[in-house]
Formats: C-alpha cells, sequence, structure tokens
C-alpha cells in the first residue's frame, strides 16, 4: 500500500500509522558487491526488481542489518543508503513478508522502489562488517566512520 505523502507529512497507509520513528528520507538497501558494480552507467537494478518488480529498502539501519543475518549472511555485499526524496520512481511502504526477520514487529514497513534506482540517489555505501564474536553485525561508512 502506498504512504501518502505531503512534502516530510507521511500520512497513513491501509495497515495504520506509519511509526514516526522512521526516518522518511533514508533507505537502507543490501547490495550484492557485483550486481551494484555491473553496468555503473546504468539505473541500479538487483535481481529482485526481474523477479517481483522491486527493489528492497528497509527504513532503519537496524531492519537491513537484520536482513543481512537472516538473508545474506555469506554474501559479499554493501549497503546502500538511499536519499528517499531523490528516487526517481515510487516508494511503496508495505508490511514485509512473513518469512521477514522484521514480519513480527508492529507497525513494521519496509519501502519498495517500483523501478530501478537511479545511482545519483545513493548518498553514500557502507561495509557490512561482522563483529569479532561473529554474531553481531554492523555498518561502517566509506569515510571509516561507525553507526550506532
Amino acid at each position: 500500500m502506498r504512504v501518502v505523502r505531503s512534502g516530510e507529512c507521511v500520512g497513513v497507509d491501509a495497515f495504520g500509522p506509519v511509526p514516526s520513528s522512521y526516518n522518511h528520507l533514508m533507505l537502507y538497501h543490501f547490495a550484492v558487491r557485483e550486481n551494484w558494480q555491473a553496468d555503473p552507467d546504468r539505473p541500479y537494478a538487483p535481481p529482485s526488481l526481474a523477479k517481483d518488480g522491486t527493489v528492497h529498502c528497509s527504513p532503519t539501519e537496524a531492519a537491513v542489518l537484520k536482513a543481512i543475518a537472516r538473508f545474506h549472511q555469506d554474501t559479499d555485499g554493501l549497503v546502500l543508503v538511499i536519499d528517499e526524496t531523490m528516487v526517481d520512481v515510487p516508494v511503496d511502504w508495505v508490511a514485509p513478508p512473513a518469512y521477514s526477520p522484521m514480519a513480527h514487529q508492529p507497525g513494521f514497513r519496509m519501502a519498495q522502489l517500483r523501478g530501478p534506482l537511479n545511482r545519483d540517489a545513493v548518498v553514500q555505501l557502507m561495509d557490512v562488517v561482522r563483529a569479532e564474536d561473529g554474531q553481531d553485525w554492523r555498518l561502517v561508512a566509506r569515510d571509516g566512520s561507525t553507526t550506532r
């Protein structure tokens, strides 16, 4: 379901209000490194775009880290930080599928881009680093800074 937006004001979708804690301007997408590096002069089109017509994005760093831990533990990739206001395609906010690690979080919504991602909307690249304990993950910006 599409969330109705007016400037920076987020409305209500069919599932209820979207939590105000979301940063509605930044989205986080895990990209397989070779997919991101392919065709750098063209919009980014991950396999999910061909499969279901969308580019899946998380509204928080914590959510993208849970998705990485669940689906991409052994995948060489990075996180794209996307400025939603710069995306050239429609963005839908939907409830996650039942198999998602965020499926049972009340009110959680994930973003889906309904088309390829224009690369100029990517404002930061972050490396995914597994903590020394081998369990936890964190994001490290290309400038060396870490996230919360």
